[in-house]
């Protein structure tokens, strides 16, 4: 089958099941659970691809699933991946399908990335004789627990055969569905948590000579972390670290001898968040000294920064241009933004493009991502069920005969 007439399949296939994914979508979106708790998630979504005739393994990387269309046809080994967690929010939608888990919601769109890769996959089986290779669908857990990407990759989810390139969305309600939003290089930024505790030396106002107070350290050692982004890192560079949470004191005529400072490094090259490491420290301990006191410092790392590969990327923006009717629904992402996304965890391994999926509506409010009012537009599903399906076909579709 040429090329115009596979295309002409696919489309018929994802029209006269779109019905599908919104019933899918609205399951996910009605049966939230949290990250590394997705047990009723992965069960109905190794169900579904057992039924469209996919290998599939569970219990990866803990709740993971993994559906494997394999052709058997020598050609490239390619994955498309979800994630499945929610978030602990309490929805505030209105919508009929809306969470029946207070407390539980699907508030970053994980539940239409779900059915829009499980919809990927049932277009694809139904269209497996024009394909060739191997096709895995990675549904992944934690997402939004720092890092269920890296359990699913230690599991062995990019091996047996091993994946050749990965391909990934993120829904956006700023954009409108039936565009995309994508760059090349890096799309998103690493995202440190940095805790200060600051020990002083408690003793009553009236005599501080006795004491050493942790609240006057730590004041001296915040306004002298705000040099760290003037001095060390380069202005053309993108990067922030800003102290989000801070307490200390117990009395309101006692001095506090200790304080907790947190926040995030959220930066693009990793040689900055190095940079910040290193100053906060320094900053930290020599102030603490000078003042009489002590100071500790705990960096939990975050993730990596995605990072698309170029020559995918171009690939992804090909495709979305066919799917979606014009090149101007492509939208270029000028700057990368400061979220995180673990998706960069499998980049680390092999080349992977993540791009951003428009779900949102002109002059309609469908909140933001982890907002209790996110409310996608379901014609999204199509289109990026659309786009993954091109995409596997420009990777894997069979020869012509």
């Amino acid at each position: 089958m040429r090329k115009k007439e596979r295309d002409a399949l696919t489309e018929g296939l994802i029209q006269q099941y779109e019905p599908e994914f919104i019933q899918w979508r609205r399951y996910f979106h009605r049966n939230p659970e949290l990250s590394f708790e997705e047990f009723e998630t992965s069960d109905f979504i190794a169900e579904r691809l057992s039924e469209m005739g996919y290998a599939v393994k569970r219990n990866i990387g803990g709740t993971g699933v993994i559906g494997m269309l394999d052709t058997g046809k020598p050609g490239p080994v390619i994955a498309f991946r979800a994630d499945m967690d929610a978030l602990p929010l309490i929805e505030a939608t209105g919508l009929p399908f809306e969470s029946a888990k207070c407390g539980l919601m699907h508030g970053c769109g994980h539940d239409a990335h779900m059915a829009v890769v499980l919809g990927t996959a049932k277009i694809l089986s139904l269209a497996k004789e024009e394909l060739k290779g191997c096709i895995k669908m990675i549904f992944q857990p934690g997402e939004e627990a720092n890092g269920g990407a890296k359990c699913m990759i230690n599991d062995g989810a990019l091996k047996d055969p091993d994946v050749e390139a990965i391909f990934a969305l993120h829904i956006i309600p700023e954009l409108e569905a039936g565009t995309i939003g994508i760059k090349d290089g890096y799309l998103s930024a690493t995202d440190d948590e940095v805790a200060i505790r600051v020990y002083g030396i408690s003793c009553h106002s009236s005599a501080p000579e006795d004491g050493v107070n942790a609240i006057m350290i730590a004041a001296n050692i915040l306004t002298a972390l705000q040099s760290i982004q003037t001095n060390c890192i380069s202005p053309h560079d993108v990067a922030t670290f800003s102290i989000c949470k801070i307490k200390g004191g117990d009395a309101i005529n006692v001095l506090a001898d200790y304080v907790e400072m947190s926040g995030m490094i959220r930066c693009i090259e990793k040689k900055n968040k190095l940079i910040f490491r290193e100053k906060i420290e320094k900053i930290s301990h020599s102030i603490a000294a000078a003042m009489g006191g002590t100071a500790e410092i705990d960096v939990i790392e975050g993730f990596p920064a995605v990072n698309n590969d170029p020559k995918l990327t171009g690939l992804v923006m090909d495709a979305a241009s066919e799917s979606l009717g014009s090149p101007e629904r492509v939208i270029l992402i000028k700057h990368p933004h400061l979220g995180s996304e673990d998706f960069s965890y499998y980049q680390e391994e092999i080349p992977g493009v993540m791009f951003m999926l428009g779900a949102g509506t002109a002059c309609e409010d469908r909140g933001t991502l982890h907002s209790t009012a996110l409310n996608i537009h379901e014609d999204s599903l199509a289109y990026g069920v659309r786009i993954f399906a091109n995409v596997a076909m420009r990777m894997c579709g069979a020869e012509a005969p």
